[in-house]
């Protein structure tokens, strides 16, 4: 391929919409035709050579380069055309010639001030070490909370001169291990003890591997944040939310006792009204008709044939006993019927107490459960409540095998749901109050229990917020039993759900778990 022309080449470049930003560029550009003559040169490549475009265009570098040495360094490749066989070459010409000393000086001076600004004003823990992990250079910070007057008092110690063998040897072990590998550490939180028994710090810290010029690993540096601070904030935090969790338990309890307290008050409402009115029936007995029958049947026992048959009170005698029998008896069936009513009221009690007495010492650790007989259990605690409120109360349990579940804890949150779904009926006059609850394993080996009402319901904008502390609905509500319920769930693993059309239209608690067989 014959070389193009320079007034062509010219030509064809300053028809290209580039030129003028090749022109203007700091190094040199080219390009070469299959002969290696230049058929294009920018302005910095004339200036790098010494020489004028019309000297170099369709010559080679052969042609134009003198014998003295020129420290240049060229970059360069191939072009080629549509088919992809090679048209030619094009690169870039860089001056290679050393910097001036006094350039190099200043700049190195200049880095220097920035670290050593850098050094003197952060207020972290900034260090550079050898290989055997002694401080080579430190911030002026790290060197005054180390017991040191300048940064060069840490020069040649190392950890072991501040630190408690606790800290330092597994920060020794971790840059060792950084030297040995060139793999970073990145943000680890470690807990520094001193040799001088100040009090425990706490430290966010990342190790980088020391290289020099060549490559070669010869060290570490790295950087260490306090962050003291932030972990006491941080205990206190979980302590506060410790506090808020048991809060949240002792609510949950508090809550089934308070249900307990109702129906056992309520059931002795009853019990009191069996009582008075066995006792106003034995003040009204016919029984003291019957001593004073036998006193004169024993005033005549020796002529007590001729009583009864001609005295006008012996004559009327024996119709009084068989009235008084009578009514004796009644008296007897009436006071059999409310001891028995009395007695079950008694039992009811005892049964509700009961309940309430298995789950209040619970231990919070898996047993084998009937999820039946929980259920029964709770709903044993709100029984006079659903029976004042008349609701009709639905029980959809599936076969279920023994489980093992924390049952101190689930029925702390049924309590809950069926107080909950009672309560919501309240106002609703249009409808039957029926509440439903439903039991069954699901996919996952959980077990899901739901209880659901057709009461007031909740509104959209208030589903979010039925299982956050301190909040409620009810006039007289503290917003205190939902969020035990829910902490309940979680702390077993599960979650709790509330699902509502809108006002009118129910609600339904969801509550699933793990569970084992």
């Amino acid at each position: 391929m014959q070389s193009q022309p320079a007034s062509a080449a010219s030509a064809t470049l300053l028809e290209d919409s580039t030129v003028p930003i090749v022109e203007q560029l700091p190094v040199g550009i080219f390009r070469k035709d299959t002969e290696g003559r230049f058929t294009f040169v920018n302005a910095r490549f004339c200036e790098l050579k010494g020489m004028p475009a019309e000297r170099i265009l369709g010559r080679t570098p052969a042609e134009i380069d003198s014998d003295e040495a020129a420290s240049w360094q060229v970059i360069e490749s191939a072009v080629r055309g549509p088919d992809g066989t090679a048209i030619g070459s094009q690169g870039v010409l860089l001056d290679a010639a050393p910097r001036n000393q006094e350039e190099d000086d200043a700049m190195l001076a200049n880095e220097r001030e920035l670290l050593r600004a850098l050094l003197d004003n952060s207020p972290d823990h900034i260090y550079f070490k050898d290989a055997q992990s002694r401080f080579i250079k430190t911030s002026t910070a790290q060197a005054l909370e180390f017991g040191m007057a300048t940064p060069e008092g840490l020069v040649g110690k190392s950890d072991f001169d501040v630190f408690s063998e606790e800290h330092a040897r597994p920060a020794f072990e971790d840059e060792q291990e950084i030297i040995r590998t060139g793999v970073p550490m990145i943000g680890k939180i470690e807990k520094e003890t001193w040799i001088d028994g100040r009090p425990d710090t706490w430290a966010l810290t990342t190790k980088m591997p020391l290289r020099n010029r060549a490559g070669r690993i010869v060290g570490t540096f790295g950087i260490t944040k306090n962050i003291s601070d932030l972990k006491e904030a941080e205990r206190q935090v979980a302590e506060v939310n410790k506090q808020l969790v048991e809060a949240s338990h002792l609510a949950g309890m508090a809550r089934i006792a308070t249900n307990v307290l109702h129906n056992v008050g309520n059931v002795l409402n009853s019990v009191n009204v069996s009582a008075a009115l066995i006792l106003s029936r034995v003040r009204a007995s016919k029984a003291p008709g019957l001593a004073r029958a036998v006193q004169l049947m024993e005033e005549h026992a020796d002529d007590l044939g001729a009583f009864l048959a001609s005295d006008p009170k012996g004559k009327v005698l024996p119709g009084y006993l068989r009235q008084l029998a009578s009514a004796l008896v009644a008296e007897q069936n009436d006071a059999i019927k409310e001891l028995a009513a009395l007695g079950k009221n008694v039992e009811h009690i005892k049964e509700i107490i009961a309940a309430q007495q298995a789950y209040a010492g619970a231990s919070r650790l898996l047993e084998k459960v009937q999820v039946r007989e929980l259920v029964d259990d709770a709903l044993r605690i709100n029984a006079e409540a659903l029976a004042q409120r008349r609701m009709v109360v639905e029980k959809e349990i599936a076969p279920l095998p023994e489980l093992l579940l924390d049952q101190g804890r689930i029925l702390q949150i049924l309590v809950n749901l069926i107080s909950n779904a009672e309560q919501a009926m309240d106002g609703v006059t249009d409808r039957e109050p029926r509440l439903t609850v439903r039991v069954e394993l699901v996919a996952g080996r959980r077990l899901r229990i739901c209880v659901a009402d057709n009461g007031v319901g909740i509104a959209t904008q208030a589903l979010s917020q039925v299982f956050v502390h301190g909040f409620t609905t009810k006039k007289t509500g503290h917003g205190f039993g939902l969020h035990s319920a829910v902490i309940a769930a979680h702390e077993m693993g599960g979650t709790l759900t509330a699902h509502s059309d809108g006002p009118g239209t129910g609600a339904a608690f969801t509550l699933e778990l793990p569970v084992e067989t």
